[in-house]
């Protein structure tokens, strides 16, 4: 098995925990603010972890970018749905998404209360994960 074969398995495999942990931060933000509850120790661990996996699918898939014959840039890149998917729409949309959640935790981390903004914030990081998965790869 190849590095690449590697690196890419680790990637497609942590994305399902990145997808479980961006469906769970964004319910339970969202259950939070809609209730108006404090703070507590369970929505912190809950945005940490989903930090955490976010930021270690982002390392994998910086190093899958450069190794991936699928991310590579030539005259056609842009014509090719597949190219392109792998070379700009991915890799940018994941890195929003990867943003939204670090942005989220650390208003988590500074307010006493989840208010609306965070669970939008969630949403929107789910709706980049989901609308960017190369699903073909995934479930063909």
């Amino acid at each position: 098995m190849s590095f690449y074969q590697i690196i890419q398995h680790l990637h497609s495999g942590w994305a399902y925990l990145t997808l479980l942990m961006a469906i769970i931060f964004f319910l339970a933000v969202s259950y939070y603010a809609l209730n108006k509850k404090i703070k507590d120790n369970t929505i912190t661990k809950i945005s940490f972890f989903t930090t955490l996996v976010f930021h270690v699918q982002m390392l994998v898939g910086i190093i899958l970018y450069f190794v991936s014959p699928y991310a590579q840039w030539t005259e056609n890149t842009m014509k090719d749905e597949t190219t392109r998917l792998y070379a700009l729409e991915h890799p940018l949309i994941m890195f929003t998404a990867v943003i939204l959640v670090t942005v989220a935790n650390s208003k988590i981390k500074k307010s006493e209360t989840i208010k609306i903004p965070v669970a939008i914030l969630g949403l929107f990081a789910l709706a980049c994960v989901l609308s960017r998965i190369p699903w073909n790869a995934w479930l063909g």
